[in-house]
């Protein structure tokens, strides 16, 4: 498998689905069972039905949410990806009331695809302190 293609159609792909705001499109590219997690939480995303989940979720909470790749390296089958997120608080966003305060959150995520070329381990940092911040 050409790594180096897919992991430009998947990367490419994420971001159009995030921000065309669309979870199914966010969970089709991992595998029935890819774990999404995040540095710092307990809690994990295993498998496509609780990633879209996931993904429903932070759509939910920011209605305008958007997404920018900064920048991508890729090293065989896993790849990093730097990005900035914006939105706006509107919804619950771990137990906190929506704000209606605008967030700007960096961080970065690091991909692993496997040899069918769908997602299986995604491990994201973001800036969660910075994000509690924006929101109260």
């Amino acid at each position: 498998m050409d790594y180096r293609a897919r992991t430009l159609e998947v990367n490419d792909h994420t971001y159009a689905a995030w921000n065309r705001h669309d979870p199914d499109a966010v969970a089709e590219i991992f595998a029935e069972d890819a774990v999404v997690r995040e540095v710092g939480n307990p809690t994990e995303a295993r498998g496509r039905a609780a990633i879209r989940e996931r993904a429903a979720a932070l759509l939910a909470a920011f209605p305008d949410f958007h997404l920018e790749r900064v920048a991508l390296v890729i090293d065989g089958a896993c790849h990093a990806d730097r990005w900035v997120m914006t939105g706006t608080h509107r919804g619950e966003l771990f137990g906190i009331p929506a704000t209606g305060r605008t967030v700007r959150v960096e961080g970065a995520t690091f991909t692993r695809l496997g040899p069918d070329g769908l997602v299986v381990d995604d491990v994201h940092l973001t800036d969660l302190a910075g994000l509690l911040r924006q929101i109260g």
